[in-house]
């Protein structure tokens, strides 16, 4: 199925610029004039962030390469962002980033931990459960059938097949389509053996098509609510970008820490000194390697889009899906800023007329 959304102006026309160093000049001038367009319409009604899981990640892509330490881990969390909105009228709710972490862990690197350091270490030292899709849902008092839309910042880790139904298992969510770009569903039918060990195998299997809506880019969806295309993390990457009034938030997997977004803010080890060596602006979240100067510039591209945070000027108002946390297995790599997670107004169940009608 194909998107029924519309686009976000002035990025399309800077992303058909053949040159990598002039297409990150113009998508940074791009992405601000965007900015203002999306602002100027006004911010979603709620949006809530959830925390799932925390589970370990390897150093070595968390800041490719620039953290100074002897921890083989990071830790990380993975958290969704429950988003509700207007579309021409209508009041949507959108999940992003519900992960369906129970059936996560089967991707290959997360399978191949275990087997090195067996199921108690993996699954209670170096993994924390916080809550799952379902209980968030039902505390925030919506159930299964009020959620219109899917979204994931990218397919690693995901088995889509207990929300959308596929391989002869029923759908939990009855109602919701999937949105993802069209290269990202792609490359997840056709694995590439640098890529296969990221993904649960044939945890897209079955799903019916009629339930995925294929996006070609960055795409506007309703007011104060957009899925920016970042690709570089994987082709098809893409990020959240909510409007609340006040500020603009940015959820990304292009990083891991916010201060990956101004390294030389960075407290981390090692972070500050390799930035200024390389003359980096941003480190990347480097665990696959399709294309580093596209994500270079969809990071460049997200931390424009979002502008300072509110509460430390000194950074941007980017969130990473995936968290970097304090943790004891972890030694000297803490966050040098944790900002407070994107939240706004309180998400309310759909009317009963909705449902009736």
């Amino acid at each position: 199925m194909t998107a029924p959304f519309r686009p976000l102006p002035f990025l399309p026309e800077a992303r058909t610029e053949q040159a990598a160093g002039r297409r990150l000049r113009k998508l940074r001038r791009a992405a601000q004039e965007a900015r203002e367009a999306f602002t100027a319409e006004g911010p979603v009604t709620a949006l809530a962030t959830c925390d799932l899981v925390t589970f370990p990640y390897p150093t070595l892509f968390a800041f490719s390469g620039a953290a100074r330490t002897l921890a083989p881990y990071v830790m990380m969390l993975n958290r969704m962002q429950v988003v509700q909105y207007q579309e021409d009228g209508t009041q949507r709710t959108l999940l992003f980033n519900p992960s369906d972490y129970e059936r996560g862990h089967e991707a290959p690197f997360y399978k191949s931990l275990r087997e090195k350091y067996g199921d108690f270490v993996t699954t209670k030292v170096m993994t924390r459960r916080h809550g799952t899709v379902q209980e968030h849902l039902q505390a925030l008092g919506l159930r299964p059938e009020d959620v219109d839309y899917l979204a994931f910042d990218h397919l690693h880790a995901q088995d889509l097949r207990r929300w959308l139904g596929g391989d002869g298992q029923p759908a939990y969510f009855p109602r919701a389509k999937l949105l993802v770009q069209r290269a990202e569903w792609a490359a997840v039918k056709n694995l590439h053996p640098l890529e296969r060990v990221w993904y649960v195998e044939d945890g897209t299997t079955g799903v019916p098509e009629e339930r995925v809506v294929l996006l070609e880019g960055d795409t506007w969806l309703g007011r104060g609510v957009a899925l920016l295309s970042t690709p570089g993390h994987t082709l098809g990457n893409m990020s959240l970008a909510v409007a609340t009034g006040q500020e603009v938030f940015v959820v990304s997997e292009n990083a891991v820490a916010t201060e990956s977004y101004t390294p030389l803010q960075s407290l981390i080890p090692g972070v500050r000194a390799f930035a200024e060596q390389m003359g980096w602006e941003v480190v990347l979240n480097g665990n696959t390697r399709e294309s580093s100067l596209e994500q270079y510039s969809s990071m460049i591209l997200e931390k424009v889009f979002a502008g300072p945070s509110q509460v430390e000027g000194g950074f941007v108002n980017v969130h990473p899906s995936s968290l970097l946390t304090s943790a004891l297995v972890s030694p000297g790599l803490h966050p040098t800023l944790t900002l407070p997670p994107p939240g706004h107004g309180a998400i309310q169940p759909p009317s009963a007329a909705r449902h009736a009608a």
